[in-house]
């Protein structure tokens, strides 16, 4: 990065670590001139900003590295010491979809055309919404859901663009949905999206669907005993903390009893692209977005069942608070004064290195929650039941406790009536060889 750019309008080298940007004898708004240069690329001409040594005709080490331009953009940068600069960074080079990139681009949109129609769902390839501001690749019209803009991508874009399409399709009325191979894409977490596996274009043509292996997320929602199948988030594996955990994991992160978890969704829930966007457009899968408590901005995008945002909306206002959020940086522009350099430095090793950053959105998204069960309802029907479907020849939870308990003991029974610690149901009576939070109701108890 860089201290000084060329301004091809202006004709003159700007100096960003001057608080007048060496515009000292010039009747231009510095501020007004700020934001301008903190503008997206696409809003303005790309050659606006070009590298210095470019400038004066001698080379430029971005552009002879193949990758980068000789054009460049401003950007705030938060130094180590935590303040807030500006500093010019140059543009990549220039994008062209390769024949595989293309081939594959065009077997998606024709996937999602044809899955759309075996649905009975209306949609569209290639138009312009009304506003005339986005043309995503697929638009599938609700029926019963949300509509969906649908973009292909099998190259990484930056993020200023998948925030701005994302926007214009939202404006238009539709939920950005990104399809990928590739994780590591700017697109991941700054809209919803959908992770394939790394296909051919002849594979994606002869698919009647397409796994879905990143993106979708299903809730995990127990009763956190002594015996339950899943290791309590606080730390008591052993007794159990007695209170209810709910927690979005991917659908497949329980398979198979050795693992720990059993009866659980993610045992025979194979998710597909097809079946989630139909879903998405008749209802049954929601779109959610989990603020980060760093950045509100920031977060994480998935596609989840709609029983399952139902049931979570429906806890969270009781759930156990998370982590305070830390004090807000200083924002505030810092100029050190120095003069800028008119040498191209990309590619140099010496620069000062970024204050370190955390993924964006991931690490500080709250992906579970804690709540009392004295307070909320007992764990949803469907669930139980769904366990009770699959029940497991050795599990604790099943085998009957049976003992007698002395019901002349006033101490063995609480004045006002409380969820079950293993059923969930209204129970009077005390567990006499658990702590006093862990009710047990007389069915379970082998007495009723």
């Amino acid at each position: 990065m860089a201290n000084g750019v060329w301004h091809s309008e202006l004709k003159c080298l700007l100096e960003l670590d001057k608080p007048d940007l060496g515009l000292s004898n010039s009747a231009i708004s510095v501020s007004d001139l700020i934001e301008e240069l903190l503008q997206p690329v696409a809003t303005r001409r790309r050659d606006l900003l070009i590298c210095a040594e470019r400038a004066v005709d001698r080379t430029c080490k971005a552009e002879m590295s193949g990758v980068r331009s000789p054009y460049m953009y401003v950007r705030r940068y938060r130094g180590p010491d935590g303040a807030l600069r500006l500093r010019a960074a140059h543009l990549p080079t220039a994008h062209e979809m390769t024949p595989e990139e293309s081939d594959r681009h065009k077997a998606m949109k024709d996937f999602l055309d044809r899955t759309c129609e075996s649905a009975g769902l209306r949609r569209t390839v290639e138009k312009a919404v009304k506003t005339r501001t986005a043309r995503p690749d697929v638009t599938i019209h609700s029926h019963g859901g949300v509509s969906l803009g649908c973009e292909a991508r099998f190259h990484n874009v930056g993020p200023g663009t998948v925030l701005r399409r994302a926007k214009a399709q939202s404006d238009a009325g539709l939920v950005s949905n990104w399809i990928t191979h590739n994780d590591t894409f700017h697109l991941v977490d700054r809209a919803q999206w959908m992770l394939i596996r790394d296909v051919t274009w002849r594979e994606i043509d002869n698919a009647a669907d397409l796994p879905l292996v990143g993106g979708f997320r299903v809730l995990a929602d127990w009763l956190c005993t002594a015996s339950a199948v899943r290791p309590c988030p606080t730390g008591r594996s052993k007794t159990g903390c007695g209170r209810r955990h709910l927690y979005w994991e991917t659908p497949r992160a329980s398979d198979g009893i050795a693992s720990g978890y059993t009866a659980d969704r993610g045992d025979q829930l194979g998710v597909t692209v097809g079946h989630t966007i139909v879903g998405a457009a008749t209802g049954s899968v929601v779109p959610v977005f989990l603020p980060s408590r760093k950045d509100r901005r920031a977060g994480r995008y998935m596609w989840v069942p709609a029983d399952d945002h139902a049931t979570w909306a429906d806890h969270h206002d009781g759930a156990t608070p998370g982590e305070p959020e830390p004090a807000p940086a200083d924002d505030a522009l810092h100029f050190s004064g120095d003069d800028a350099t008119s040498t191209c430095q990309f590619g140099e090793q010496n620069r000062t290195p970024s204050l370190p950053l955390q993924r964006r959105g991931i690490d500080s998204v709250e992906l579970g929650i804690t709540v009392e069960t004295g307070n909320l309802p007992a764990i949803p029907k469907q669930r139980t039941r769904q366990d009770h479907a699959h029940p497991q020849p050795h599990s604790p939870s099943l085998v009957p406790r049976r003992r007698i308990l002395d019901w002349s003991d006033p101490d063995r029974f609480l004045p006002e009536p409380q969820p079950c610690r293993h059923c969930g149901q209204l129970a009077s009576l005390l567990d006499d060889d658990a702590e006093p939070s862990h009710k047990v109701c007389a069915e379970e108890r082998g007495i009723g």
